[in-house]
């Protein structure tokens, strides 16, 4: 089934550029262009979209200030003439960043990545402690009690085991809606944590193994409320 997506910039010939490709990718149903991203994003809190081309720099709105108020669980794709906005992008768990001019093969390969975070990469059986994930040859099985932490690198994440990283295409939210029952807990924008592998605490960094983890400012103080410590 193909992904239904939208595009928005308000810059017509960039856009347009855009609706070409979409329309030249069977997987892409293309719903509607937009120059106003409040437009966009009053569509999006009514309509089913799927992936979003997102613009960076427009008049309204910024495109990361959309990517905040949009509802969760859309894959964007940035499309920008400037690349200082990327870092952030990837921070807010942008799939792909494409640097205007878009060329149709670096348009098609964003698709693709797309495609694959479409495709479930983490499952867990019901009643297991063990879980299910998706690298680039194989599906590979993860015991619980093994994990130390999950970390997100741009388009991927990285589980940390006793033994092994392990690197699946996904984003780290999945990974805390599994593990959040299992005494996980988000302590960072890039970090999920065991609870149960916490060696010590020192300064706003947790120390698991030789692992250094940093404890982001939003995080704190629910953070030492899961683990009854005072502030």
């Amino acid at each position: 089934m193909a992904l239904k997506c939208i595009v928005v910039d308000d810059e017509p010939l960039a856009a347009q550029v855009l609706v070409s490709f979409i329309n030249k990718t069977p997987d892409l149903q293309l719903l509607k262009t937009f120059h106003h991203p409040l437009e966009a994003l009053q569509f999006l809190k009514q309509e089913k979209v799927d992936l979003v081309f997102l613009d960076i720099q427009m008049q309204e709105l910024s495109g990361i200030e959309l990517m905040q108020l949009a509802p969760p669980g859309l894959q964007i794709v940035i499309v920008s003439a400037y690349d200082e906005y990327a870092v952030e992008g990837f921070d807010r768990e942008a799939v792909d960043y494409l640097l205007k001019p878009v060329s149709f093969d670096r348009f098609a390969r964003a698709v693709q990545r797309v495609l694959a975070k479409s495709t479930p990469a983490i499952s867990q059986p019901a009643g297991t402690d063990y879980i299910f994930v998706r690298t680039d040859k194989r599906i590979v099985r993860v015991d619980l009690k093994d994990i130390l932490f999950v970390e997100a690198l741009r388009n991927y994440v990285a589980i940390q085991t006793s033994r092994q990283k392990i690197l699946t295409l996904q984003n780290l939210r999945s990974f805390e809606e599994i593990l959040a029952p299992f005494r996980f807990f988000r302590v960072h924008k890039s970090y999920i944590i065991s609870l149960d592998k916490i060696d010590s605490i020192e300064r706003q960094r947790i120390f698991t193994g030789s692992h250094s983890i940093p404890i982001g400012d939003a995080y704190v103080k629910q953070f030492l409320e899961v683990i009854n410590m005072p502030r």
